[in-house]
């Protein structure tokens, strides 16, 4: 479906954020990490879905406390 390098390049790019793959390792909320809200999580499920061509569910999604947790369970959709 999609690799790990490609949905950090997705995030990366697509949210013009400063990420790299430690990033999935950190907590949003962190003080370690880009600056994350609910924006950005629409924008990254958008572009997932547009290079997947899958749909995504929002809403289990919006607990994900890590891009490393939202990464996993776009895996499993």
């Amino acid at each position: 479906m999609i690799s790990k390098d490609d949905f950090v390049r997705i995030a990366r790019d697509e949210l013009a954020l400063p990420m790299n793959g430690a990033d999935l390792e950190t907590d949003l909320d962190s003080d370690h990490t880009v600056a994350w809200d609910s924006l950005h999580m629409m924008r990254l499920v958008a572009a997932v879905e547009r290079e997947t061509g899958t749909r995504l569910q929002v809403g289990p999604l919006m607990a994900d406390r890590s891009l490393k947790a939202i990464f996993a369970r776009i895996t499993e959709a």
